[in-house]
């Protein structure tokens, strides 16, 4: 009887097993990487990517794959690194469809720029860089500011999240911005020491149904050689994929 009963249990776990595979092979792994409006260096932006299955493309012809049809069953993730400014209506409907249906996404650096004409685009990252100057409150800031070439560390503020999983504090050569502004609903995860920087370079939040990560280090191969830094870039594509 005992015999029985341990084989009727093995067959469960067996079956667990496999529907849990099964469940994590049928998502999609694939990660589309979407550019324009700024020049890079290309080679060490996108060897931060090795081994992680991925298509490349720019605005504008990022909103005419966001609108394909098998757009979420190929894309886990999108993760976006453009300064591109203007979008159409239609092109507007297409971004919007990434978080009706739930397609996590990942912003870094100067993604905080793009389509600045567009207030809906502050809300999904969860930030902005201003062109312009900006009320907030009753007070006014801006034009945002940037600053080349500066040495500082990045600082962990929530070791809890799964975007810092694994992540020490960490020394790096980078572009910082000023003058920003940050949503109060997203949740703050990198700081840095330096002063000619924003209070939070980093945060996490929800946005409609998927999961959005900003990171604002990443100017040029400094960053993308830094192994911190693309530790940060990868646990964010995992979290937002999930």
């Amino acid at each position: 009887m005992k015999t029985i009963v341990l084989f009727r249990y093995m067959i469960i776990l067996l079956v667990a097993s496999f529907a849990a595979l099964f469940e994590l092979y049928a998502q999609p792994q694939r990660v589309l990487i979407v550019t324009g409006g700024k020049d890079f260096d290309k080679q060490a932006f996108y060897e931060m990517f090795s081994g992680i299955e991925h298509d490349t493309i720019s605005k504008p012809a990022a909103f005419d794959r966001f609108a394909d049809a098998g757009f979420n069953s190929r894309y886990a993730a999108v993760v976006f690194f453009d300064t591109y400014q203007p979008i159409s209506q239609p092109e507007k409907e297409a971004f919007l469809g990434l978080f009706n249906a739930g397609v996590g996404c990942v912003f870094l650096h100067h993604a905080l720029v793009s389509h600045q004409e567009w207030d809906e685009y502050e809300k999904i990252v969860g930030g902005k860089y201003h062109h312009k100057p900006y009320m907030h409150g009753e007070k006014k800031y801006g034009p945002s500011t940037y600053k080349h070439d500066q040495d500082f560390t990045v600082k962990i503020l929530n070791r809890n999240h799964p975007v810092t999983r694994g992540v020490q504090d960490f020394s790096i050569h980078d572009e910082t911005y000023l003058n920003f502004s940050v949503r109060s609903e997203v949740t703050p995860l990198l700081t840095s020491d330096n002063c000619e920087g924003g209070e939070y370079i980093g945060w996490a939040h929800k946005f409609v149904n998927s999961k959005i990560v900003y990171l604002q280090p990443g100017h040029d191969r400094f960053a993308f050689e830094n192994p911190s830094y693309r530790l940060l870039v990868r646990n964010a594509i995992d979290w937002v994929s999930r």
